[in-house]
């Protein structure tokens, strides 16, 4: 999980107004709308007013990052829900978010960031939650994926989840990462997956682009209208770049937490429609 720095999220608290617009234009949707899409909740089936969440600053490992519990509860007050950051850290801080009553506790170290739903004990996942959003994301703005050929850039954690999102639609796949054992591994687990080696004629021969990386993708290799879903931290490209590109999805936070939230709310409705799979799917304690 790409550590996220203070200067990556510094806007995030103030900017879901214009992080909204911006998904309308190239979307159709807001952020919540796309949340929902997702993760297969009609608008109408889950009231997130009806949840409180906390954010539990956590110190192990290389610690706090600074503004990002607010970050966390900035994303979720903008899809309706209540949230408050604990006084308190760690073990002691879960116990504070309980203890007041949250219905959803976010929760991340080093390596891992959950959204737990204390109503049904489970947890939703920021990497798959992200894969799911982007992948969403990207399903929309290319008006559809089955049978269309879909770069994928990084074969890692997110890259791992977006390529089963990917083959479920019957996307043409081809992988392209620097450790060449990780895309060779994805080819195996996706039969109909190609793998190339060259990121620069990979790219500058896509349309439709997964960026689940950190690399550096020059302006000059992107094709004109290109569209690109990109949670890879951190940003991968130039100003070029974004002349050159149609449809550029790509924000450090928002979508993902977006998704973690709706996703983990939703398990406490009897009945929904939660996109289940090999390997997108939620855990339960």
């Amino acid at each position: 999980m790409t550590r996220l720095t203070p200067h990556m999220i510094r806007d995030v608290p103030f900017s879901s107004a214009e992080r909204d617009s911006e998904l309308i234009r190239t979307l159709g949707m807001t952020l919540k709308g796309l949340a929902y899409e997702a993760v297969g909740i009609d608008l109408r089936q889950l009231r997130m007013e009806d949840y409180t969440a906390a954010a539990v600053p956590v110190t192990s490992g290389m610690g706090t990052t600074e503004g990002f519990s607010d970050s966390v509860c900035a994303i979720v007050e903008h899809l309706g829900m209540s949230a408050f950051v604990t006084d308190r850290s760690d073990v002691a801080g879960f116990s504070e978010a309980i203890s007041a009553g949250a219905d959803i506790v976010f929760m991340a170290d080093d390596d891992e960031f959950v959204a737990f739903n204390c109503r049904t004990r489970t947890f939703s996942n920021n990497t798959r939650s992200t894969a799911l959003g982007y992948f969403t994301a990207l399903r929309v703005a290319a008006d559809g994926l089955r049978g269309r050929e879909v770069l994928l850039i990084g074969a890692g954690r997110v890259g791992t989840y977006a390529a089963e999102l990917l083959d479920r639609e019957r996307a043409k796949v081809t992988v392209v990462d620097m450790d060449r054992s990780r895309a060779e591994a994805l080819k195996k687990a996706h039969d109909n997956f190609r793998v190339k080696y060259d990121l620069m004629d990979a790219v500058m021969e896509s349309g439709l682009i997964f960026n689940a990386s950190p690399a550096r993708v020059p302006g000059e290799w992107i094709r004109e209208g290109a569209i690109i879903s990109s949670p890879g931290m951190p940003f991968s490209f130039d100003d070029e770049g974004l002349r050159r590109v149609g449809t550029l999805i790509h924000d450090p936070l928002q979508i993902g937490v977006s998704v973690m939230a709706v996703w983990s709310a939703g398990k406490s409705l009897s009945q929904i429609s939660i996109p289940e799979g090999r390997e997108i799917k939620m855990e339960a304690i």
